[in-house]
């Protein structure tokens, strides 16, 4: 116990190395916001603070863990160090990307000039307004996320009584918020897995609880990711009774949890529709005949399409407008960008983008039909369900699928790579403890995308051949992410040892 208490404390320390230095309330006005690389003007000292800090953050984590996984904790002790290290940097300026501010920016001109965030972009706000600045290179593009995340950025507006540093805060609180929601359902949906290992359950909350790319990205940088995922939690939470058996006398009041819980998954950020399909199909997996199975797999995606679209409706911006539909439009530091940039000289720019895409698309269809195969084929009627072992192995299929589709379409599919998708497939990994493979890939994956960080915003500074030849400097980037993230995926790991 000793031990645990004081690797949470060195960890506390190296966060607040990330905090004092930069606090939100002395930083939040630069105009235009700026990252870590440029707050230490590309210096040296700047560039090894940043880098010990993260493999150290790391490499306590992965001691704190496994320490963990052979102790015999409770989920309050995971829960109350997660909190106190997450509100650690509730008071940071967030270092690596802008989205806290355009959130803020974006609900501003909702409350204060009435400007729809779905259909109006922030630079047709008043150009006396004083934070308008802030928004940078988003200062033209209208909100791509759902109506649910803007709500809430609305409430914490009002909360925090419309002032631009104080609203900053309230979204962080509310990250906060997610993050530790997050971790309760972790741990209650592992217990209902797993109800003989309760301490599977307390080591997969860790997992995620004191992940450094959490922290750093879901309350740090304060992304609406982490919100996204305490609902996609809450759905899977209120899905597993009506697979596993277990809920019969609450049937209701668990499906109502799932379709209401993962609509407003959607309505924060549209990523789980991905995901969808697999869910239907466990969904219609209890059943015994051919009617009955396709008629609840459609009864549950129905009532789940129809909530979205009923939320979504009012706001609905067009096709034309719909900021969704642009954000694949433009490729940087990522597998695609580096694709287009060896092929550009022989077809042109355009083509190149199109051809890429369209490879790499198909690529992902191939990999999404796939697993889509392999879960519809474990949910097909006629096979014993309920309480049978069969219905453990359905579930096992949708989080595999789950996390094999997500950690492609970031790994391969992002025509812009960004540290904080991981945050779509850390919570993923966790239900999979003890085995160890998901949990190591997604481990390494969080590691060197917060470390390639530095190599784009920093060294390609000090070496400006780096900066002219894109072609070389992404072939180094996407190397650094993509060799050791690959690496992890495909080796054999066996089971993680962990106290019962």
């Amino acid at each position: 116990m000793a031990r645990l208490w004081i690797g949470l404390m060195i960890s506390g320390l190296i966060y607040l190395g990330f905090t004092v230095p930069f606090p939100l309330h002395g930083y939040y006005a630069t105009t235009p916001p700026v990252d870590y690389a440029k707050l230490t003007n590309h210096s040296l000292l700047g560039f090894l603070a940043y880098v010990a800090g993260i493999g150290s953050l790391f490499g306590l984590y992965t001691i704190l863990w496994r320490t963990l996984a052979k102790t015999d904790l409770k989920i309050r002790f995971v829960l109350l160090s997660g909190t106190l290290l997450a509100l650690i940097l509730v008071f940071s300026y967030p270092q690596t990307a802008i989205d806290l501010f355009v959130y803020a920016i974006r609900t501003r001109g909702w409350a204060r000039y009435g400007l729809d965030p779905f259909s109006t972009t922030p630079d047709v706000m008043p150009i006396s307004d004083p934070w308008l600045g802030l928004a940078g290179e988003w200062v033209d593009a209208a909100s791509p996320y759902g109506p649910i995340w803007e709500w809430l950025s609305l409430g914490t507006f009002h909360a925090s009584g419309g002032g631009y540093l104080g609203h900053l805060f309230a979204l962080k609180i509310l990250s906060v918020l997610a993050y530790g929601g997050s971790v309760w359902l972790l741990y209650r949906i592992l217990l209902f897995l797993r109800p003989l290992c309760p301490q599977w359950a307390v080591a997969g909350a860790a997992f995620f609880a004191w992940n450094p790319l959490v922290l750093l990205e879901g309350v740090q940088n304060a992304h609406n990711d982490l919100s996204m995922v305490f609902f996609f939690l809450l759905a899977t939470w209120g899905f597993l009774p009506l697979v596993m058996g277990g809920g019969d006398n609450h049937k209701i009041l668990y499906a109502g949890v799932f379709v209401a819980a993962f609509a407003a998954s959607i309505l924060v950020k549209f990523i789980p529709l991905l995901l969808l399909p697999f869910f239907f199909l466990g969904a219609a997996s209890r059943h015994s005949t051919w009617l009955r199975w396709i008629a609840s797999g459609v009864l549950y995606g129905l009532a789940i399409l129809l909530l979205v679209f009923l939320v979504m409706a009012p706001y609905w911006p067009g096709a034309g407008n719909w900021a969704v539909l642009y954000a694949g439009k433009s490729a940087g530091r990522s597998l695609m960008a580096l694709m287009i940039l060896a092929l550009r000289s022989k077809v042109g720019t355009n083509l190149a983008f199109d051809y890429v895409q369209a490879s790499i698309y198909a690529v992902l269809a191939g990999i999404y039909f796939w697993n889509l195969w392999r879960v519809g084929r474990q949910a097909a009627p006629n096979k014993k369900r309920g309480n049978a072992p069969g219905s453990e192995s359905i579930i096992e299929s949708i989080f595999l699928a789950s996390f094999n589709v997500l950690f492609w379409y970031i790994l391969i599919g992002a025509s812009t790579f960004h540290a904080w998708y991981l945050l779509w497939i850390l919570p993923l990994a966790a239900l999979f403890i003890p085995d160890g493979r998901p949990a190591r890939a997604a481990v390494v994956f969080s590691m060197v995308s917060l470390l390639i960080i530095p190599y784009y915003e920093t060294i390609r500074v000090w070496f400006p051949l780096l900066l002219r030849n894109h072609l070389l400097g992404h072939i180094i980037g996407v190397a650094l992410l993509f060799i050791p993230t690959l690496s992890a995926k495909f080796c054999q790991s066996s089971r993680i040892k962990i106290n019962h």
